[in-house]
């Protein structure tokens, strides 16, 4: 059976796997926490199913999911069993993360206006960048027309 050392205890790869999956998880319930704040009509049109943009954001929530985590670890409340979880599933991905290239994306945490959003950065996003979805494939409409015009 696979295990992986952690702490001076044997962790099974698939328990590692799950508690993976645990911290993953957690992240998407944060980005769809996200989705569903003050966001702009861009952004909605862009995004417009919650699920879809957890699945694809999902990595920008992990160190919400982490401060959560610490927090718990911090209550005496906490059962030792649900601490062995988070603390090893932290332990796990900072361990995962040391082997790849840094995650170069910017990290959101719930209680900021950044996660919140704002209604006059919406408005202001609105004026600059328009209601439109930005989506490749309006993109890539909107190109192979632009070169229908002129050809």
């Amino acid at each position: 059976m696979n295990t992986i050392e952690i702490n001076g205890e044997s962790v099974p790869a698939s328990e590692a796997s799950a508690l993976i999956r645990m911290l993953c998880n957690d992240a998407k319930k944060f980005a769809g926490e996200f989705h569903n704040q003050n966001r702009s009509v861009k952004f909605r049109a862009n995004w417009p199913n919650e699920y879809l943009f957890a699945d694809a954001n999902w990595k920008t929530f992990i160190e919400a999911v982490r401060a959560m985590y610490a927090e718990r670890l911090g209550d005496p409340k906490t059962p030792p069993t649900d601490a062995r979880k988070m603390h090893l599933a932290i332990v796990l991905w900072t361990k995962m993360e040391g082997m790849v290239a840094p995650d170069p994306r910017l990290q959101l945490k719930p209680n900021t206006q950044q996660f919140v959003g704002d209604k006059f950065e919406n408005h202001k996003i609105v004026d600059a960048f328009g209601k439109q979805s930005n989506t490749f494939m309006e993109l890539l409409m909107s190109s192979a027309a632009a070169t229908e015009r002129f050809h």
